[in-house]
């Protein structure tokens, strides 16, 4: 697949994490049409449950059927309109009472050097087994503040045995305080649920912990990074080389923590 990171391959991309990542959730739906992807987990918490739009989204109602999806089982979800999307889907979104939250830039990290950087005492390793899909939910349901049950439901240890995930915990004495997962996509990784617990925050452990799993994932033939970045977390990506390639816009049904 090419490693050029337009738009559209992005949009495509995000579609296609949220199937690997939350496909192991135990009430896990999931669809996908021209321009409009959604994953359904069955948990009530609108930062688990997804609608990606682009171009194409609004032809035969793709997005309006997904959101009517959760809609009609009032379950609370966000949708991530990419501006290939066009405003008709934006309309749509106001006219099922969706809020718009906040812009959501998606940023990429190009094939340049990197290594680990950050708190050097923070030790990181790839998650395995039932306690550290335990430790990776308690950081989840801090730093998102959501319900760890409701998050481990989602992301259970059977996620950390799929071949293109990789999720990544960083401990300070033997305490686990950070996480991130990675999914491939070929040469190609997304940075997903980047965490650390509130308590820990601003201390060098998410510099550590994401640079480390990149420089881990670089050694295993990994080229270019894309994530989407909340406010919080927009500055630290920027020190370590992402920048921004477009700017899509976080719509949401219910209370969400992405702003």
């Amino acid at each position: 697949m090419s490693t050029e990171l337009s738009e559209d391959v992005l949009q495509r991309l995000a579609g296609e994490a949220l199937l690997t990542y939350f496909g192991h959730a135990a009430r896990f739906e999931f669809s996908m049409h021209p321009g409009c992807a959604s994953a359904h987990t069955g948990v009530p918490v609108a930062d688990l449950n997804y609608v990606v739009t682009g171009r194409g989204a609004n032809d035969g109602d793709h997005f309006a059927d997904a959101c009517g999806t959760f809609l009609a089982r009032d379950v609370p979800f966000l949708a991530i309109v990419f501006p290939g999307s066009g405003t008709e889907v934006e309309a749509t979104a106001r006219a099922l009472g969706l809020a718009y939250v906040v812009d959501f830039p998606f940023m990429v990290r190009d094939p340049a050097p990197i290594e680990p950087v950050g708190n050097a005492a923070v030790v990181v390793r790839r998650a395995s087994g039932l306690e550290d899909a335990r430790a990776n939910a308690r950081v989840l349901g801090s730093a998102f503040s959501m319900p760890a049950d409701l998050a481990e439901q989602v992301v259970p240890a059977s996620a950390f045995d799929a071949p293109s995930v990789d999720t990544y915990l960083a401990s300070i004495d033997g305490n686990i305080v950070g996480s991130v997962t990675l999914v491939h996509h070929g040469p190609v990784a997304g940075v997903w649920s980047m965490a650390t617990d509130t308590s820990r925050q601003r201390s060098g452990i998410g510099r550590r912990l994401l640079s480390t799993a990149m420089t881990e994932a670089r050694s295993r033939g990994t080229t270019s990074f894309f994530l989407g970045a909340t406010p919080a977390g927009q500055r630290l990506y920027e020190s370590l080389g992402f920048t921004t390639r477009t700017v899509a816009r976080v719509w949401a049904s219910g209370e969400t923590h992405q702003a």
